[in-house]
């Protein structure tokens, strides 16, 4: 999908509230005139600079730096898919993993479930959520981002606990790839790993 592609989808799947030359603002589609949160990205084309934004109760926060418009308004996109819409998980799920009673009927709920090629149960592997085992029965939850370097969700979790969290992130990271599937990015690997961390952690 080309640059304008992109553009078309913020506008349809999201309210822009503000868009000139220099700077679009978007926020979520619903009834409110002032949304708490909205995500902001500005330009200066003469020098390749774009600025992603988060803005709570009108405070902003950088999120990143680009030098490229097509990369730049991507992430505004993939970000603000992350931000500003409400994830609808599997409270199902959720409540067996919450009163699982040992760690083989957890994975017998991640094998029911229908994130399947996205998660990882203590082996290190890319493009999945993690369960790593810590000390005195506390888990964290990670995944490999650039470089394989390991970057943490959440630590020293009880088993339950951090179970809900893979859960949840393990179905974020497979909608990241739904996303990435529909728009066809062609980009970088490493840009690639940029966006699922926008996403994941955004």
């Amino acid at each position: 999908m080309d640059l304008s592609g992109i553009y078309n989808l913020i506008e349809t799947e999201f309210k822009v509230i503000k868009r000139q030359e220099c700077i679009i603002s978007i926020a979520p589609i619903s009834e409110e005139d002032y949304p708490e949160t909205t995500v902001k990205l500005t330009f200066n084309k003469e020098n390749n600079h774009y600025d992603l934004y988060e803005v709570v109760r009108g405070k902003e926060y950088k999120v990143d730096t680009f030098s490229d418009e097509y990369k730049s308004v991507l992430a505004l996109y993939i970000f603000s898919k992350s931000k500003l819409e409400v994830k609808k998980y599997d409270t199902n799920v959720q409540n067996d993993l919450e009163s699982a009673t040992s760690l083989n009927n957890i994975q017998d709920i991640f094998k029911n479930s229908s994130v399947k090629q996205y998660y990882s149960f203590f082996e290190i592997e890319p493009n999945k959520i993690i369960l790593e085992k810590n000390t005195n029965d506390r888990y964290n939850v990670l995944f490999l981002g650039k470089s394989d370097a390991k970057v943490y969700i959440e630590k020293t979790r009880n088993l339950n606990s951090a179970a809900v969290v893979q859960y949840n992130f393990t179905f974020k990271l497979s909608q990241f790839y739904d996303l990435l599937n529909m728009i066809g990015v062609k980009t970088d690997a490493d840009f690639i790993e940029n966006l699922k961390e926008l996403y994941l952690l955004g």
